[in-house]
């Protein structure tokens, strides 16, 4: 039994277009967020539990809350720069096995002699 609504339902051809949504590489989701259409969000971002993500959201920052608000950037300017040009997700599994360790140490600078 239906209960009306179903009649006015449009289909997918009548729906406002907002564009691809983005979720780049080495991202962190939180629970419960919700990823409005359209939205790119960049490598390295992390989003807060609990979040609204309704604008972009830039490389390597963090995002919180509804709407959400940028907490800090995980890095400087030059190291963001750095681990963009590196794309280690584009790697083979070969060269990430290889450099498991640096990549996972935490230890920027070990990062960085990476090539």
């Amino acid at each position: 039994m239906g209960h009306g609504w179903e009649k006015s339902t449009p289909s997918i051809d009548n729906l406002p277009l907002k564009g691809d949504t983005v979720v780049g590489n080495d991202v962190w989701i939180g629970q419960n967020v919700t990823i409005m259409p359209g939205v790119h969000i960049g490598d390295g971002a992390i989003i807060g539990a609990n979040s609204v993500v309704a604008k972009d959201v830039a490389p390597y920052h963090i995002v919180a809350g509804n709407p959400i608000k940028v907490i800090r950037k995980r890095f400087d300017d030059n190291t963001i720069e750095f681990l963009l040009n590196l794309k280690w997700w584009d790697w083979s599994k070969e060269k990430i096995f290889n450099n498991l360790d640096a990549l996972c140490s935490g230890d920027l600078d070990k990062i960085k002699k990476l090539k």
